[in-house]
């Protein structure tokens, strides 16, 4: 029997100590299986940029290098200096005082301005994008008098904007977020309680509320605001009526606001011929001019005429030169008691002025009819007032064959500075008596009540007429000679005629005035359903 092989014994795995640490102070005590291993190597984190490493803490130059950086970003965080370092605008200097103070917290800013100085494209939007990239978590309300005041004027510029700021940003027609969590709201009511439940936000509770076109904006909005309490509130707006929250921010609430007055001159962009012209077309002391070019608030008190007795008094004294050319007549129907008032002028010169006072309509479209035919005028020479008695009394007019040109004094201007059609018709044609262009009949109670009608500014800024009721509150007669004789001078075009749109050739279709009107409807529509008025 073979004898069995011994068995190999196990090799034993080699144990590697690694060589002893040197370690600062006592040494440990050892025991028989102890085993001490090396640390283990720790990266640092780098330096911060505005921290010295040490191979520049002797340097001069790192010295130099961080007094440039934090100067940088001193001057980057302020407001003033954002729409030309990331929008690349030079903003004017009151653009950037207005911006200045609104870096200041639990501050409040009321800008009134003229009618296209920049405040909303350069001053609001700046302000916001600004709030926004500065205080993470942040809110911005923006409000108007009307919606479309929201979305066609202050939103379309933002968009712009952000589309040139790089990725992070989300845009809507009202809505505005970027990508540290701060956003931005837009909207416009009437109802005070839609403002109810604005806060500060964000770690640093910041609130920026923007009330553009403020003096659109209703007096209950103004008092929500303020129970908001936001830490930042921009208010502006082109000056309309001294009345209201606008116009007591610059008067008696003055003390709590920080005030800015724009003039055109103020806006180099504005050209200082277009500026003249206005002047001249309106008259130094219109209302509109004291609004629009000099940014003033206008006494809604109706102490300013349409026409004053002094520059009447001239053109009557000193008639400019007979110039014949453009028949146009103009009549201004009754009712009750007051007179029918027939006036037709040729050129420059009003020929004819006729008044009578007529119940009976038969009788008033004979007599009409026989002006017509004693003046050879056509009917696309002959605009009336469709008001009142004026429609059945143009409706009598059609059937008798004369399809004149109808004028509701109530309806929109063709200039959208002014209130009415009628408060249109009146301006012009004033402007073109102060200018001495018109040769005036030779009536005394025509000339008493074209100097008699005041001017009155609206809420919203536009130019208007006192109403006919106002005038008999002060003992005044309805100014029915003055309504025709403005009325003939501002209609077809010609002298102090802004109307030439009247014309035959382009009178609206019934299709095109229901298109007009859906789109006025559409744009006074709040998304949820809300109509706004004026």
């Amino acid at each position: 029997m073979a004898a069995k092989k011994p068995k190999k014994p196990k090799k034993l795995k080699k144990l590697i100590i690694q060589p002893p640490v040197k370690r600062t102070g006592p040494k440990p005590k050892r025991g028989r299986y102890d085993v001490i291993l090396p640390k283990k190597t720790i990266k640092a984190p780098p330096a911060p940029s505005l921290v010295l490493s040490p191979s520049e803490k002797k340097s001069q130059r790192a010295l130099e290098r961080i007094s440039r950086d934090r100067d940088a970003l001193e001057e980057a965080s302020r407001l003033e200096n954002f729409p030309k370092m990331f929008l690349g605008m030079d903003a004017y200097g009151w653009q950037k005082d207005v911006l200045a103070k609104l870096n200041e917290k639990e501050c409040q800013v009321a800008l009134k301005a003229a009618n296209g100085s920049g405040k909303t494209s350069v001053v609001a939007a700046s302000a916001i994008l600004w709030h926004m990239v500065r205080f993470p978590e942040s809110l911005v309300v923006t409000t108007a008098g009307v919606w479309r005041q929201v979305e066609g004027q202050l939103w379309p510029v933002l968009k712009k904007y952000v589309s040139g700021l790089g990725r992070g940003w989300r845009a809507t027609s009202n809505e505005l977020h970027y990508q540290n969590g701060s956003r931005a709201i837009g909207f416009s009511t009437n109802d005070a309680g839609k403002f109810e439940g604005w806060h500060r936000q964000g770690p640093t509770e910041n609130l920026l509320m923007i009330v553009d076109e403020a003096k659109t904006v209703p007096d209950p909005i103004f008092t929500a605001i303020a129970r908001c309490q936001p830490s930042r509130l921009l208010v502006m707006s082109s000056p309309g009526a001294a009345a209201g929250s606008f116009y007591e921010s610059f008067t008696k609430q003055r003390r709590f606001w920080d005030c800015h007055t724009v003039t055109a001159f103020d806006c180099p962009h504005l050209e200082r011929g277009w500026i003249d012209e206005q002047i001249e077309m309106y008259g130094e002391n219109s209302p509109l001019i004291r609004s629009m070019i000099y940014g003033e608030f206008v006494d809604d008190s109706g102490e300013g005429l349409v026409l004053n007795l002094k520059s009447l008094e001239e053109c009557l004294q000193n008639p400019p030169e007979l110039k014949l050319g453009m028949k146009v007549a103009f009549i201004d129907f009754a009712a009750g008691g007051d007179e029918c008032v027939f006036a037709y002028r040729n050129g420059n010169k009003v020929l004819e002025m006729v008044t009578w006072r007529e119940r009976n309509t038969n009788t008033t479209i004979g007599k009409i009819i026989n002006l017509i035919k004693k003046n050879n005028l056509t009917q696309n020479e002959i605009y009336a007032d469709e008001g009142g008695m004026g429609l059945p009394l143009c409706d009598s007019l059609m059937d008798a064959g004369y399809d004149i040109h109808r004028v509701n004094f109530g309806a929109r201007p063709f200039d959208d500075r002014y209130a009415n059609r009628s408060a249109e018709m009146w301006h012009s044609a004033a402007r073109a008596i102060e200018k001495r262009e018109i040769l005036l009949p030779d009536d005394q109670m025509l000339h008493q009540q074209m100097v008699t009608r005041r001017s009155e500014v609206s809420r919203t800024g536009k130019l208007g007429l006192e109403s006919k009721d106002k005038m008999k509150s002060r003992g005044l007669d309805s100014p029915d000679r003055a309504d025709a004789v403005m009325g003939c001078i501002s209609c077809g075009g010609g002298v102090g005629g802004s109307w030439e749109r009247y014309n035959s050739m382009s009178r609206p279709t019934m299709g095109e005035l229901m298109d007009e009107a859906q789109k006025d409807y559409e744009q006074d529509v709040l998304p949820n359903g809300m109509f706004v008025g004026y």
